[in-house]
Order: structure tokens, then C-alpha cells, then sequence
């Protein structure tokens, strides 16, 4: 049994054949603990402390309002942070971030109005940016091109662990306090970690930068967006995709309390079954990607999440709630390795971080996009009354009657109609245009990634 687990095909057998990426994995777990935690953990602090009793939308309202400070820094610092990860190497920036990050959380501690959490959010955002480009570049360089998916794969894995141990913990942890304030000191602890375990683990030639970079700074590049057309399509359609991924975010929890009445006491044991489920079954469905190839595994996924996003909208049973749950997780655990791998095959190593980031920058941007539409019609739905006095005072007039219509007519699972329709062009589009590139085998790439030639130690 225990072979077959640690076998070349098996679930954890890219351990035994690259060991590089469990290390690389516990520091992307760790990070992604914390900044999972404090996504949740902060809008049931805003539902519950700040904005108790208060509608939904404009509840969705704020915490979109936070969560874009995030993401919006997030987005714009991504390629530059990559490409600073190429210049310098990533353990500089890799360290420096998680160091930057973990002082942020411990501020929220004090953070008594919602606005306070906007430059906090905007923090996190900054170190995001940094942290993630290097992180997916890191991985992908430690594999051959045959086994991108694979490296990937480990990368949503630990992502997936920090999304269904972080905020477990952090819901867990602010029912027994009795309160959400004291859980923002956990996420600091977190990234205290990944910070003292990058520092002991990037070491040698995986925490410098790649061998064949541009040695020449004056040496003219040219740029990725407009060399690389699969690339820009699939930025487009990532884009997109994540629109869905900024509405639920902010409205998932809020149509779990309005729709089935579940409340925060009510999360911990709820998902602790389903989050370990997934955490197991994210590297082996991870890593189907390299078995049916890439472009097909996109495929089956947005396949997935349309399914899904449409059984969660149209049939609001807790039982059939669940199966189109599962079968969104199912799509970003075995679509996310494949997406980054066939990202990571558009360039060479010098560019891997730089390639990575910007598909990370459109992640951020349909994020933006999803998160200021949530939060434009929640403040709209909610206050209108005070933009109709400022819109009248420019000359605009509006029914009487306008008000109740737009407030009471518009519940809170509209936007899951909107993911269905979102997921639904992805689907075509990815079908239409994605497919994987065509390299000779045995490149110079794959040759320096197989050898890797690093210093591993202290974990």
C-alpha cells in the first residue's frame, strides 16, 4: 500500500521524485492558510461585530470593498514582482514578503471600523504579489516539461490545504473565543512560519535567480503580452473565469445564512470532513493533467464548474448544494495545475516568474472585476436613497417607486446566476481557443530542470 502511495504514479510519488516540491509546498501552505483565514474570519467579523443586523448587500458591500484593496494591489504588483523575482532570485523576495505580511494581521486585532481594513488588505496585497509569482516559478523550474502539471499540482495542493485548514481553524477558534477579533493573531502566527521555514529552506542555486537569465540588462526583450498569443487568450479567459471566483467570495457565506440559516458556529464541523477529502484527492486529481493533457483537463473542469455553479443556483436543497459544491472544488483542483502548466510551457525558465505573474494579473483583474460589481450593486441596492439625492442634484429624477423594486427584488443568489453564465463562456472559449504549445522534447530547459542542482536542508 504504502508503495503504491509513494510510486511513480501514485498520489504522493512526485515527492519522492522531485522532494524539492514539499518544501517549496509547506511554504505556499502556510501563507495561504493565513490569507484564507482572514478572508472569512474578517466577514463574519464585519456580519457579526460591525455591521450586526445590517442587510446583506450592504454587508457584501464592504467586504468587497476590503477584499479589492487586496486585490487590486495584489494585481498591479504581480509582474513587477515577478519580474524582480527573476532579476534578484526568489528568496529575497519570497522572505521579505512573508515578513512584511505577518504585522498586518496583528493590526486587524485593534481595527474597531471596516475602513481600517483597507490599507491592512491593501498590505497583504503588496506581499502577495510578491509571494506567489516566485512561489509557481520556483516549482515549475524544479520539474521537467513532462512534469509541469505535476509541480503545479503540489502548488494547488497547498493552496487547497491552506483553504481548508486556515479558515477551519480561524471559524473554529472565533466560536470559542466568542468572538473574530482574537483569530487575526493566528494568520500572523502562520506566516511567521512560512517565513522562518522559506528563510531555512531556500537555499542554494533554488533561492538565486535562474541560471540563463539575461545577463545584459541593455539586451532589448521582447514583451511576453505581444509575443505570445495563446498567452494573451488565456489571460483573457482566466480573466473571466475569475470574475465568478470575486462574487462568490463575498456572497457565498452570506446565501449560506440567508438561504439554509448556517451560521458560523455551525461551518467547523460542516466542512472539516469535506476539507480533508479534498486536500487528499488534490494531488492525484492534480496530476490527471499530465495523463489526458493539459487542454482537455481545462476543459473537463469549466465542464465542471458550469454543472456546479448551475445545480447551486437552481436548486437551493442543502443535499444538491453540496454535490454542486464538490463539483466546483473538483474543477479548480484538477483545472488550476493544468492552466499553470500550460502557462509555464509558453516561455523559458528566464521568463517563467514573469509568465506566471501576469497570468496571475488577470486572475487579479476578473477578481477586481467580480468584487467591484458585488460591491457597486450592493452599495446601490442598499443606499440608494442617498445616490438618488446626488443624482437629482445633477438634473436626473427617478420614480418613487424605484426604490422598493431595486432593493426587495434582487436577492442575494442572483449572482450565482451570473457565475453560471460566466463559467458557461469559458467553457467555449477555452474549447474554441486553448491548446497546448508544441516544443521539441529534451530542451535546455528540461535538461536544467531535471538535474536540480539545489541545497535542501533544514526542514
Amino acid at each position: 500500500m504504502f508503495r503504491k502511495l509513494i510510486g511513480k504514479n501514485g498520489p504522493l510519488g512526485v515527492f519522492v521524485e522531485y522532494p524539492v516540491l514539499l518544501r517549496l509546498g509547506l511554504i505556499s501552505a502556510c501563507a495561504e492558510m493565513a490569507w484564507a483565514t482572514l478572508i472569512l474570519v474578517m466577514e463574519y467579523y464585519f456580519k457579526d461585530t460591525l455591521f450586526k443586523g445590517q442587510a446583506a448587500q450592504l454587508i457584501a458591500s464592504r467586504v468587497a470593498i476590503a477584499l479589492l484593496a487586496f486585490t487590486i494591489c495584489e494585481t498591479v504588483l504581480k509582474v513587477p514582482m515577478g519580474k524582480l523575482s527573476d532579476r534578484i532570485g526568489p528568496r529575497k523576495v519570497v522572505v521579505t514578503a512573508l515578513l512584511f505580511a505577518m504585522f498586518s494581521p496583528l493590526l486587524m486585532t485593534f481595527s474597531t471600523q471596516w475602513w481600517m481594513f483597507i490599507p491592512l488588505r491593501a498590505i497583504d496585497g503588496f506581499a502577495a504579489a510578491a509571494l506567489w509569482p516566485s512561489m509557481s516559478a520556483l516549482m515549475a523550474r524544479s520539474v521537467p516539461r513532462n512534469a509541469k502539471a505535476a509541480a503545479m499540482s503540489v502548488f494547488n495542493a497547498a493552496y487547497c490545504l491552506g483553504l481548508a485548514v486556515g479558515p477551519l481553524a480561524g471559524l473554529y477558534l472565533g466560536n470559542l473565543f466568542g468572538t473574530n477579533r482574537w483569530v487575526f493573531p493566528l494568520a500572523s502566527l502562520m506566516l511567521a512560519i512560512g517565513a522562518f521555514t522559506a528563510w531555512r529552506v531556500l537555499r542554494g542555486d533554488i533561492g538565486a535567480a535562474p541560471v540563463d537569465k539575461i545577463s545584459d540588462d541593455s539586451t532589448p526583450r521582447k514583451s511576453l503580452f505581444r509575443s505570445h498569443p495563446m498567452l494573451r487568450k488565456m489571460m483573457v479567459i482566466y480573466a473571466l473565469s475569475q470574475t465568478a471566483v470575486g462574487i462568490l467570495a463575498t456572497t457565498l457565506p452570506l446565501y449560506l445564512a440567508d438561504q439554509f440559516h448556517i451560521e458560523q458556529a455551525d461551518l467547523p464541523r460542516m466542512i472539516v470532513l469535506p476539507a480533508i477529502i479534498l486536500a487528499v484527492i488534490a494531488l492525484p486529481l492534480g496530476r490527471i493533467a499530465d495523463t489526458i493533457g493539459r487542454p482537455r483537463a481545462v476543459w473537463f473542469s469549466y465542464i465542471f464548474a458550469t454543472v456546479g455553479m448551475g445545480l447551486v443556483a437552481a436548486v437551493p436543497k442543502e443535499l444538491v448544494f453540496g454535490v454542486g459544491m464538490l463539483c466546483l472544488a473538483i474543477s479548480y483542483i484538477l483545472g488550476t495545475p493544468a492552466w499553470l502548466g500550460l502557462t509555464s510551457l509558453q516561455v523559458h525558465d528566464h521568463q517563467q516568474a514573469e509568465a506566471l505573474s501576469m497570468m496571475q494579473t488577470a486572475q487579479g483583474v476578473g477578481v477586481v472585476i467580480g468584487l467591484g460589481s458585488v460591491a457597486a450593486a450592493g452599495h446601490l441596492l442598499t443606499q440608494w436613497h442617498k445616490v438618488k439625492e446626488v443624482l437629482s442634484r445633477h438634473g436626473m429624477h427617478f420614480s418613487e417607486h424605484f426604490h422598493f423594486q431595486s432593493s426587495n427584488t434582487v436577492p442575494i443568489n442572483v449572482w450565482l446566476y451570473v457565475c453560471v453564465a460566466v463559467f458557461a463562456v469559458c467553457l467555449i472559449t477555452t474549447l474554441l481557443w486553448v491548446r497546448e504549445p508544441e516544443h521539441p522534447e529534451g530542451t535546455p530547459e528540461d535538461a536544467a530542470s531535471a538535474r536540480q542542482p539545489v541545497d535542501l536542508s533544514g526542514v
